[in-house]
């Protein structure tokens, strides 16, 4: 068998994003801190996410069939911090940040996102320990000139 701890450390030098995935199910909302997604098809706009199985987010995923994504700005670590547990929804809040329904999906968006999408899912696998949503790009947003923060620009590691 190869060498599973060089390889451990190799995952984790990999470069991904840091963002949060929104999720809805009826009134049952929520933001969730994830790294493990991609754009994964050109026609249709197609994007993966990858949701750990225990995770709230992924029990709403599966009960509303919609997800959103929003691109983070640099030096959010507490907005990342804060998204690592569920948050109870007060007005246009989630926690203590703001939040819009996604005009196409009604799935929260984070208001202060430097970009943002809205997916309704096309296709779901069991993964190991998480769960692989596609989902169609039904509509988008570039509220910022701002790039996209980075899981390695956070200092942090999720992988291996």
């Amino acid at each position: 068998m190869g060498d599973l701890e060089a390889a451990s450390a190799a995952l984790l030098r990999h470069p991904y994003g840091i963002f949060l995935v929104g999720s809805r199910a009826g009134d049952r909302l929520n933001l969730m801190t994830a790294n493990w997604g991609t754009q994964c098809s050109f026609e249709p706009k197609l994007y993966t996410v990858f949701i750990e199985r225990d995770a709230y987010t992924r029990r709403l995923i599966d009960d509303g069939g919609v997800f959103s994504i929003s691109l983070l700005p640099a030096d959010s670590e507490d907005v990342v911090s804060h998204f690592t547990k569920p948050a109870e929804v007060v007005g246009n809040k989630l926690g203590e940040y703001e939040y819009f329904p996604g005009p196409e999906t009604g799935a929260p968006v984070y208001a202060g996102a430097v970009a943002w999408f809205e997916c309704r899912v096309v296709e779901k696998r069991e993964t190991g320990d998480h769960v692989q949503y596609v989902g169609e790009v039904v509509n988008g947003g570039v509220p910022s000139g701002e790039p996209a923060w980075t899981l390695q620009e956070l200092g942090w590691d999720y992988g291996g």
